[in-house]
This record gives structure tokens, sequence and C-alpha cells, in this order.
């Protein structure tokens, strides 16, 4: 479907209409945002040949903020620059509106870093488009970004903010009813939920602490306790900064340059595990977003489709291990090669690589030619990155520290190359490319019942390491804390844990000498998908209940997160489709694939894209 931004022209303008919409949108954080930027384009778009159209923002905080609150501390920094990071999707077509990108709102805001604060300040560092800045400053931005919207809405749109949540949904004759938590009653025609990253059930108990807000560990992890991390992901670095960087440490460096880290004294004992046993790689210093530009060799359209579809032009179940993930690692292995080849032979050089591989691709012969490859340019097996650490033993906890400090140091000094020109970062880059590429293979069942269950417990998140990393800057503080000693990954992959009275005890699986310990906490450093059939909100809870969404299924069997069709529908629990509820974000996540993102243009655009097709429906059903 072509959304109105996309077909570029302005509607005739006939005499006033006197339809009218009502929509209610649920959550008011990015997606939300994203939703009700669309609706507004939209309605400027149609001028007098849309409906008047009110929009219920239902959200109990500053609208557009979301998990961005402004208290939190500066050492919580997100985790892509600021210069890719802009509310308005297609700026070259806002045609004079109000809103700016990120990073040009926070330099005309006054914002410069101030040591390692970011202050509104005539003194200090300006802040570059490469920065990292803190979470807090993007919270302002969006806050300021929603009330941007409601400057520039047109006469025909009406926008009330209810500083409350919904407690309930309610289906009844052409219209639904959204019941609030203060008794107000919404009648809306549509209702948009993007409730973000809702809570299922209870969120950590006695030992077991969740992991945010990280304020709250001031109180309850004492100076010198013992504490084990679960995760080493993006979640884990916020809580082993806040731990450490928090109570105040200090990272400095030594006259070569070596960070190093100076303790504070508070400091609790840290260790860390992970299904891997590794963490997450570091983003390079002054890459790019490559999706707009980047042309895949192997994962074409043609191929893809290939892949998808049978002979009859029917959708077929496909098995992400044995027939997407070789067509995504021969992608990489091409790229490597032709970054190479560009370093060496410039730009003439990496076209005819990257062509003689491609072409040997499709012909069979791809290894014989990578052989040819690697005998110039060294070996690049992209499979061994992806999975690092599977299936690895090691004699001892040293042996198994030393393996993943190696690795992070490896990563750290490719993400160091200048203007991130690694070639191995530049591999790594394509998975961020073809986002849409495996989104279009694997959600709404795409995949087989066993694949979806290896793509989402195994393939899924060793994606994710290697292109939704922190700023390389982290990932060398981790590598600083592990040399002295404050943090400790002794255990190897995927060791054993058990929740006791009074704490937790860690016992390792893959060390010739096992190591066990007992910790006095255990906090959760990850986020799992939202569900509906364990979730801890009212709404979700009561949709469930009276059979309104029910958990995303395959073949008939339920795997948790919420069922939707392909057109952003909840499906209820006798199948039936709910036409006036649309679901997006990271409620979604599950029939939908890498949601846990801030829309943005490039390979964050597909929020507002689908965004825009739930906007363009909403609008010429009203008319």
């Amino acid at each position: 479907m072509v959304t109105l931004l996309e077909r570029g022209k302005t509607p005739p303008t006939p005499a006033r209409t006197t339809s009218t919409v009502d929509v209610a949108i649920i959550g008011m954080g990015p997606w939300g945002l994203a939703a009700l930027e669309r609706l507004v384009s939209d309605a400027i778009e149609l001028g007098t040949a849309g409906p008047d159209l009110t929009v219920h923002v239902v959200e109990p905080a500053e609208p557009g903020s979301g998990l961005y609150g402004g208290d939190q501390p500066d050492y919580l920094i997100l985790n892509t620059p600021c210069g890719q990071h802009s509310m308005y999707p297609f700026p070259e077509r806002a045609r004079g509106r109000l809103g700016m990108g990120f990073y040009d709102w926070a330099v005309a805001s006054g914002y410069r870093w101030v040591g390692d604060h970011c202050e509104v300040s005539p003194e200090g560092r300006p802040i570059t488009r490469d920065d990292f800045l803190p979470r807090r400053l993007m919270g302002e931005y969006l806050a300021w970004f929603y009330r941007v919207l409601v400057a520039e809405m047109p006469d025909s749109v009406r926008i009330v903010h209810h500083k409350t949540s919904a407690t309930d949904i309610v289906g009844r004759d052409d219209h639904e009813f959204v019941l609030l938590d203060d008794g107000t009653v919404l009648r809306v025609d549509h209702a948009i939920l993007t409730t973000g990253q809702t809570q299922n059930g209870s969120q950590g108990s006695g030992p077991v602490l969740a992991p945010y807000p990280v304020e709250r560990f001031d109180a309850a992890i004492a100076p010198g306790a013992s504490v084990v991390v679960r995760g080493m992901g993006l979640v884990a670095i916020d809580v082993i900064i806040a731990l450490t960087l928090g109570r105040g440490g200090r990272f400095v460096r030594d006259a070569e340059g070596h960070l190093l880290y100076e303790p504070s004294g508070t400091e609790p004992d840290i260790a860390m595990y992970s299904r891997s046993g590794h963490a997450y790689c570091a983003k390079s210093m002054g890459s790019a977003d490559i999706f707009e530009h980047y042309g895949p060799r192997i994962c074409t359209p043609d191929a893809i489709a290939e892949l998808c579809f049978d002979e009859d032009g029917q959708r077929r179940r496909v098995d992400a291990r044995s027939e997407l993930l070789p067509m995504l690692l021969a992608e990489m292995t091409t790229t490597f090669y032709a970054e190479s080849a560009r370093l060496a032979d410039g730009e003439e050089g990496a076209a005819e690589t990257a062509d003689l591989l491609a072409d040997a691709y499709f012909e069979g012969d791809f290894e014989a030619e990578v052989e040819r490859c690697a005998k110039r340019f060294g070996r690049f097996d992209a499979g061994s990155h992806l999975f690092v650490g599977e299936g690895e033993t090691f004699v001892d906890s040293a042996g198994a520290q030393a393996q993943v400090m190696q690795v992070i140091a490896d990563d750290v000094a490719e993400a160091l190359v200048p203007g991130g020109a690694s070639p191995v970062k530049r591999a790594y880059e394509v998975l961020r490319a073809l986002r849409d590429v495996v989104r279009s293979v694997v959600e709404f069942g795409g995949l087989s019942l066993e694949s979806h269950r290896d793509f989402q417990e195994h393939i899924r998140n060793r994606i994710t390491r290697i292109v939704a990393g922190p700023p390389v800057e982290r990932c060398e503080q981790l590598l600083a804390l592990l040399e002295a000693g404050v943090v400790r990954v002794p255990f190897g992959p995927a060791p054993i844990v058990m929740i006791e009275p009074g704490g937790v005890t860690v016992r390792s699986r893959a060390l010739a000498r096992p190591s066990t310990e007992h910790f006095d906490h255990l906090i959760l450093a990850h986020l799992d998908q939202p569900t509906v059939h364990t979730s801890a909100s009212p709404m979700l809870s009561a949709l469930y209940r009276k059979g309104r969404v029910r958990q995303f299924r395959i073949d008939g069997e339920d795997l948790g997160s919420i069922d939707l069709t392909a057109d952003f529908h909840p499906i209820g629990a006798d199948g039936s489709v709910e036409r006036r509820l649309w679901v997006f974000g990271a409620l979604s996540e599950g029939p939908r694939y890498f949601t846990a993102y801030i829309p943005s243009p490039a390979s964050r655009v597909r929020a507002f894209v689908d965004a825009g097709i739930c906007s363009e429906q909403i609008l010429e059903a009203g008319r």
C-alpha cells in the first residue's frame, strides 16, 4: 500500500467534510509518537478532504519520553549516535514544518559536554553527530517533539492527553470504549496499542532484582555485597555501569592511552554470565547507518522471494538456520572481502570482488572463491563471529575469563578503526542493513514451528549481539573493569543457576574444573518479550481474559507474545480479527522481529511506514 507521503502529491481540497474519527493511542513513548506523527502528517496532507480527527493520548507520564525519563543519570547513554535519530521519518519532505532531528535539537537547545555530563552551557565541548548522548536528552527531545505535533496539527485535528492508564477496552456495536484508571470512558473508532515494554508478572523478589530503575541498587545492594548479573548485553552494561561509575568509580587513561578503572571502594563484588558467555559487540567510532545505500548481492529481492514462495506463488514456511542463515553469512563474507579490496584497490576493486563472490554463490562455487580471497586478505568465518562461544569448553574460570576478555579486546580494536572502515565491522553492519530482509522471512509465521523456536532462542540474540551493541567506550570500560577485578566472568557459557533462601548459587557447565559460587543478589539484566497471558498490565490481562487477544501461535501451538495479522490487528481466541485495534512496538515482538528501537529514518524507519499504513486506513475509512 502506498502511503500519502509516498504519493508526493497534494490531494484536491473539496468542501469541508463533516465526518469525524476518534482514535485512542494507548502509550505515548517512541512508537506511540510515531503513530501520532503519521496521523498528524496525513491529516495535513489531506487538508479539507480528510475527516475531523480527535486523538486521545492515554499516557500517565509526559507524552513522548517513554522509557527515557528526565530523571535518569547521565551515565545511562543511548546506544546509537545522536545524528542518526529524527522523529521526522522523511526530513526532505517536511516542507517547512517545525520539527528537527535529535542532533540539531540538542545543539539548538544549547547542550554541550561539560566533563561527563551534558548541560546547557556556553562552556565545554560541542556535541557532534557521532556522540552517544544521555538517554534523558532523548526523553526531552521526544517530549519536545510531541509538543511540536500539537502545535502543528491542523484545524481538523484535536489532541487530548489523558494523564492516566487504560485498564480495559470494550468493543460494542461499531465502537471501542477505552476504560481509564481515573474512571473516564473514551468512545473511539480505533485504538492503537503502543504500550512498550510491559512487565510480565512479578519483576523480581527476594535476592532477585529487576534491572530498572538502576538508582534503586544504591539502597538494595550494599558495598562489598556479592552480585551476579544474568546477561551480557545492553541492559547488563547499564547495570554494571550503575554499580561502578554510578558509585563514584572513575575511568582514566594511562600514558599509553590504555583505559584503567579506579574503584571508589563502594562497589559490590560483581560477576556476569549469559547463555553465549560473551558480551555484545561495540559500535564503531564514526560509523554511518548503511541501510539506505546498501545493495545486497546475495540476499536480493528475487532470492528472498524464491526462498519464501513456492512455484505457485504460495507462501511457504522457511527454516531459518538451514535456508536463511547461509545467505546472511554469505552476504557478510562478501562485504568483508569487498571492503578489504576497497581498502587495497579502491572502489573498482571492491565492486569486482563483490561481483565475483556473488556470481560464485549463485553458481555453486562460493567456497572456492572465498578461498581465493582469503589467500590475499586473510580468513573471515562469518559463522564463528555470529556464534562466538558456541560449544566452548575451558579448563577453569581463568581460561573462560581470558577468552571473554580477548574477544572484547579484539572487537574494540576493530571498532576503533577510523571512520568505521574495519572490514569486520562492515560485515557486521550487513545484518543491520538486512533487517527488513530478515523481517520479510521470519515475521507473521514465516518460519516453521521448530525453526521459530530456534530463531527466537538462538539466532535472534546472536544477530542482536553483533549489530545492536553499545558504544565502543562502554566495551573499553567493561574490559577495564575485568582487568581491575571489579567485574568477573568466571563460569563460561550457560551455567546452572539455583535461587535459594537468602541468595543465589551459580555452577559452571563448561569448565573441566567446575566453579560454584554463592551470591547475595541476582540481577536479571535482560528484558523479556512482553506477553498477554502473563502480563502485569490490567488492560492486556483484561483483553486476554475476554478472548479479544491470544498468544502468538504456529500450527496451533501457543508461543507467547501476541498474535497479530500481517496488517497489525490482534487475533482473538476464536481466530477472529479485531479490526478496530492496532498493535505496534515491543508488544508485537514475537510475530514481528526487532521492534526495540527508537523510530528514525534509515534502518529504523519501518515503524513510521507501518504506522503510516494504519493512519491511512483510519483516515480513509473516516472520509
